[in-house]
């Protein structure tokens, strides 16, 4: 079974960005210390021998952030920077101005100064710290939700190596969503000298990839845990009311941030729909520590690596699938993914993640966050979306909505467009559309589009893209 490879797309987007500033504007500068740190006269010094290797050279520098506490998102920046003295015997950065970068665009896409520290004091051996001015910002352009973040306390504390590198861990609190992300890394390289999977850290990271689900355990109608890329993990499983059909459809409903099983069920109603329909509806529920916490801030791993077998949700996906598949009567050929915001999110990551597996996609206040792929399968989705106003922790999914749907036209997807104009919620009357859309596909077709005007059960703002 085919897989789609998006090691190539790893997130060159970046994440946090600051609300209510212009991008034009520049930010104010701070000095930072260290306290071994060497004088400034022994580092000029050190600087006028020739004989010792600089600190670092001048110039432009690609400085990609691994923000661990979102799912391994990584937020690039260009830096530009200026130094005097000798990796031996310490010297000063002068000048570490920070851009906040973007390959969403063709040419890449490169913001104004977003944050400035001068004279950082670096010590014999290269270690520094430099603290940003609040807050650092970095517009929508720049973020995978086209919205602006505020980030702040931005701290970059790291070593300067003899291969002209800076490597070393970044904290701060990225505003919108109150979270702490104090545990993430960095690392700079020569502008240009990146590769396409650029290294976030000290020591590349070793990449793990997990085996699926070798034996499934007996599923019952209900919650139901089992072990999915060595986790433990939940997700409930309603089947219709009168299980006399073959080849059921699967329907795979994701929750948002915040969410729960129950209540993107109750949100939905999608389990009444059970009563009279013969389909198998399966309400994943996001990692969870040992206190029932969301592992991650954004729950879903959308935002991670999207190989086949070392981003946790897939797998867990992909185990949900065939535990569910070899128990109950089921059609690998219709096999559905929805959810709402956080969900949606996922809704569009896996369906573009698992292509060769999902006949049909309907995200609700959804998007995607990196260089939209093509692929293989040419599934129908239906984008539904709140308009203006449909916003979540300060980000904007009226713009997810608008860049997602014109991608999807332009791979040659079947789009139906569904702004209900009432901001981030899930309308009573979609769940019975987005049944309708679901059903009609089959995964290698044979296949009739909807055509103009749509069945009834579509409510008047829903439109075929064009």
């Amino acid at each position: 079974m085919l897989r789609f490879d998006f090691k190539m797309l790893r997130l060159l987007a970046a994440f946090a960005a600051v609300a209510g500033l212009s991008t034009a504007c520049g930010s104010s500068a701070t000095t930072a210390t260290t306290d071994d740190a060497t004088s400034g006269d022994s580092a000029g010094d050190a600087a006028g021998d020739s004989s010792a290797a600089p600190l670092i050279a001048d110039g432009e520098y690609y400085l990609a952030v691994n923000v661990v506490p979102f799912g391994g998102l990584i937020l690039p920046f260009k830096a530009i920077l200026t130094a005097s003295g000798t990796l031996a015997d310490g010297g000063t950065l002068k000048t570490l101005e920070l851009r906040a970068i973007s390959d969403k665009e063709t040419p890449i896409y490169v913001s104004d100064p977003i944050g400035t520290v001068t004279n950082v004091t670096v010590a014999k051996g290269g270690a520094f710290t430099a603290s940003f001015a609040d807050p650092i910002l970095i517009p929508g352009k720049a973020s995978p939700t086209g919205s602006d973040v505020h980030v702040s306390n931005f701290k970059l504390s790291g070593t300067i190596s003899a291969d002209g590198t800076m490597c070393g861990d970044m904290s701060g609190t990225v505003v919108e969503f109150a979270k702490d992300v104090a545990t993430s890394t960095f690392k700079a390289v020569k502008w240009g000298t990146q590769a396409a999977t650029p290294e976030s850290a000290c020591t590349a990271a070793t990449v793990k990839h997990y085996a699926g689900i070798a034996t499934c355990p007996t599923l019952q109608a209900g919650v139901n845990t089992f072990t999915s890329a060595e986790r433990s993990r939940r997700f409930t499983v309603y089947l219709p009311q009168s299980n006399t059909a073959t080849d059921l459809p699967v329907v795979f409903l994701y929750h948002g941030v915040g969410g729960s099983m129950p209540g993107i069920v109750s949100d939905t109603g999608f389990d009444k729909l059970l009563a009279s329909e013969q389909f198998v509806l399966v309400v994943p529920e996001s990692e969870r520590d040992a206190s029932g916490n969301p592992v991650t801030q954004t729950e879903w791993a959308y935002g991670a690596q999207a190989f086949a077998d070392d981003n946790v949700d897939l797998v867990f996906f992909d185990d949900m699938l065939k535990c569910v598949s070899g128990q109950y009567k089921t059609n690998a050929k219709r096999v559905y993914i929805t959810g709402m915001s956080g969900g949606g999110m996922m809704t569009v990551f896996t369906s573009f993640s698992r292509s060769d597996v999902i006949a049909a996609a309907a995200p609700f206040s959804g998007g995607y966050l990196f260089k939209f792929p093509s692929t293989t399968n040419k599934f129908p989705e239906m984008v539904v979306w709140g308009g203006a106003t449909d916003s979540a922790f300060s980000q904007n999914f009226d713009l997810l909505a608008n860049a997602l749907i014109p991608a999807l036209r332009t791979d040659n997807h079947f789009v139906v467009q569904c702004n209900h104009g009432t901001g981030h919620k899930w309308p009573a009357e979609m769940t019975a559309a987005d049944w309708a859309f679901l059903k009609n596909y089959t995964l290698g077709g044979p296949n009739t589009d909807f055509t103009a005007p749509l069945p009834k059960v579509f409510p008047s703002y829903c439109t075929i893209s064009k």
